[in-house]
């Protein structure tokens, strides 16, 4: 597989036709003559969950480290600095980092943020915010009389940071560039520590402790480079209050989080489908501080949601498309590389016996493949050069190689048609590879090269050029976006139990208890204006006991809990902090546990997706029937504005194409098209019948089934 692409010295443009089906034409000019930043990097966090990670079967853990380092070529990770906790042990991280660097070596660096001082450095005591009971002058720094740098210990916060960090060079794993503090502007509830751009008489200043630990780690021979403010988000000048206070010769880079955009747009979600929120506050910092002498990182993002979605990948791909663009970001840092109980916004990780989960499994979200578009043919080193379009739904970014023979061009089509592009035509040059990922379709898949390139409405291409290969011809244009072993959904893989923005009708909804009644909302709430609002215990269970809000499932989908193998959820808490709400199943010959701790966000909607499995008797197989879902919680209340399941399918597999025998052990496995294992086991000959195979709970979706007979491609709708 190619890496690089060739970099002419003059543009190049490809220009789009008319072709069947294809809404509109446009053209795309590349301009290798014209470069910008030089790339850092690409990556992800590994900052929670990383004793899931270790516990694994080692089969299972190098799938996942092949996965995540390999698969993403990935560039830049980012880790936490744990040591607040004195005693703790650094072996998990170790592991995790060792694996990456045994894989990339030196090509993969490590960022380290701190998102908490030791709680003898606080006035609470406490890691957690919420331990300092709403009072912001317990969550900073402790005062101080003596120290050298300000009227807080930024002395002894700088020593600790020293000592954390030589013992993480002791461990063999000392980070490239640190961070000192995650978010110093975020009253969490979770570890924080809140830093003002300067001190004030309430809170410690950021610019005062920048100067404790400069200096501090300054005597040592291998310190690492000093990024940051890594504010929350980049609205209303928030990066540029911490940057005016503090002494930028102290700062070896920049970083910031964007979790809010400024103007209002502070929602995470809304801002993920809304790319181009980011464009104006990006391009103000990048007037700035947009330059190769210190990186400008952008640290940490997500939606916010538990589950990805299909629309994430393009909403990933464009808004780093902004941010390599007119942010002029030299590196980018998706917040979750991995995640435990399976969902993660790059990939999730099931560890057996482990909160939810019922075996070792690892899952790859939409996002992943967006950031392997850029990661996997960008390398540290290359730079951002100049493109253009005149298509408003194309957004364009392009890199040229530190030798100047390659080029790897990145096309986000965020519009809801397909274009066709006709192949660049660079003298002596050649498209040697190109990559496409759809939404709701085929993901990270080699297309054939021709001399034309289509773009399916919402999906990701990268094209990679390189000096002197060669291209294939076709006399006509071919579309390249069907993949034989892909199906698309149909309508009955998706049930919808409810959807209010479809219907105001709460009617189904009940309690068995003295809760208030369910009633229909449809004020605006974080941009879902209609939805069911639900109220809950609001008291803990020793006072209330347990408190159920009942939804009886509509007569045409009363069986879906049995049918069906995911529930999603689309819910936010009614009250100002997140909320966690127990679902499960009833209705049938007992109440079932589905999920403990569904999330709802209390800035944001979030989607949480909820295994229905326990619905059947793990060593009977019997199905408990149930025909209600109950939401209990010690929260007041949430609001839900859609329910679904998924995996609704037959149980059938068609079966695609037969090939050779692979195994003789009369053991049958099957695989999905990332190559993890979702079922093993022996397929009697019934089940083999015909040209069918019976598998219950397997999404609709494409598998490789092995058995003791051959191997063959199967397809369930």
């Amino acid at each position: 597989m190619y890496r690089k692409m060739f970099a002419a010295l003059t543009a190049f443009s490809v220009t789009v036709g008319i072709a069947a089906g294809i809404a509109s034409a446009a053209s795309v000019t590349v301009d290798p003559s014209l470069t910008k930043q030089k790339i850092l990097g690409f990556g992800g966090g590994s900052v929670y969950y990383q004793n899931w990670i270790t516990a694994l079967g080692s089969e299972t853990a190098e799938a996942l480290y092949d996965t995540a380092f390999s698969g993403l070529n990935l560039s830049l990770l980012r880790v936490g600095n744990w040591l607040q906790d004195t005693t703790a042990s650094l072996e998990n991280d170790k592991t995790i980092i060792q694996a990456g660097k045994s894989r990339l070596g030196n090509h993969m660096k490590v960022l380290m943020s701190s998102w908490s001082a030791p709680a003898y450095l606080k006035p609470s005591g406490s890691l957690d915010g919420s331990d300092a009971s709403g009072d912001s002058l317990l969550a900073t720094l402790k005062t101080s009389s003596s120290d050298l740098y300000g009227k807080y210990a930024y002395g002894d916060f700088a020593h600790w940071w020293k000592v954390s960090y030589q013992k993480y060079a002791d461990a063999g794993i000392a980070p490239d560039y640190i961070s000192f503090q995650n978010e110093p502007d975020m009253f969490a509830t979770y570890e924080e520590t809140l830093f003002a751009p300067s001190e004030t008489s309430k809170r410690a200043g950021y610019a005062e402790a920048l100067n404790a630990i400069y200096d501090s780690l300054s005597s040592l021979s291998n310190a690492p480079t000093i990024v940051g403010p890594e504010p929350l988000g980049i609205g209303y000048n928030n990066f540029q209050s911490y940057m005016s206070a503090l002494d930028d010769n102290k700062l070896g880079g920049y970083a910031y989080h964007i979790y809010h955009a400024g103007n209002g747009n502070d929602n995470s979600l809304n801002n993920y489908k809304n790319p181009e929120n980011f464009r104006s506050p990006m391009k103000s910092i990048a007037s700035s501080y947009g330059s190769d002498v210190k990186p400008l990182i952008m640290t940490e993002f997500c939606s916010m949601e538990e589950a990805g979605e299909e629309s994430y990948m393009v909403g990933l791909a464009h808004i780093m498309q902004v941010g390599f663009t007119d942010g002029k970001l030299n590196g980018y840092i998706a917040w979750e590389l991995f995640w435990g109980e399976g969902k993660g916004q790059l990939i999730g990780v099931c560890t057996k016996g482990w909160g939810s989960c019922s075996a070792d499994e690892i899952s790859i979200s939409p996002e992943y493949h967006a950031m392997r578009h850029y990661s996997k043919f960008v390398n540290p080193g290359w730079k951002v050069i100049s493109t253009s379009t005149d298509d408003a739904n194309l957004k364009t970014v392009a890199f040229v190689s530190e030798d100047g023979d390659s080029i790897s061009v990145v096309l986000t089509n965020s519009g809801s048609t397909s274009v066709t592009l006709d192949r660049p035509t660079v003298a002596g040059y050649g498209t040697a590879y190109a990559v496409q990922s759809k939404e709701n379709g085929f993901k990270s898949k080699e297309i054939s090269l021709s001399n034309c390139f289509v773009l399916p409405g919402r999906s990701v291409t990268t094209l990679v050029l390189v000096k002197g290969a060669s291209e294939a011809t076709a006399i006509t244009c071919e579309d390249e976006t069907t993949d034989e072993n892909y199906v698309e959904p149909v309508a009955t893989d998706t049930l919808v139990l409810a959807d209010y923005s479809q219907t105001s009708d709460v009617s189904n909804w009940s309690s068995d208890e003295s809760l208030n009644a369910v009633f229909y909302g449809g004020t605006a709430i974080d941009g879902i204006s209609g939805y069911a609002v639900v109220p809950l215990a609001g008291c803990d269970q020793s006072d209330c006991g347990y408190q159920h809000a009942i939804f009886t499932l509509p007569s045409n989908v009363n069986s879906a809990l049995q049918e069906c193998s995911t529930l999603e959820v689309t819910l936010h808490s009614m009250a100002d902090t997140t909320v966690y709400v127990n679902v499960g199943g009833a209705g049938g010959t007992e109440w079932v546990n589905y999920k403990y701790g569904v999330q709802g966000g209390s800035a944001s909607w979030v989607t949480t997706a909820i295994d229905l499995s326990s619905e059947k008797d793990a060593s009977t197989g019997a199905v408990y029937g149930s025909t209600q879902l109950t939401f209990n919680s010690d929260g007041p209340g949430v609001y839900i504005s859609k329910m679904i399941a998924t995996g609704c399918g037959s149980a059938a597999i068609p079966i695609r194409k037969m090939q050779a025998p692979v195994l003789s052990n009369g053991v049958s496995k099957i695989y999905d098209l990332h190559g993890r294992l979702v079922w093993t086991g022996k397929l009697s000959d019934a089940e083999l019948s015909g040209r069918t195979i019976k598998i219950q709970n397997l999404k609709s979706g494409v598998y490789m089934v092995r058995t003791q007979t051959g191997t063959m491609t199967a397809v369930k709708h």
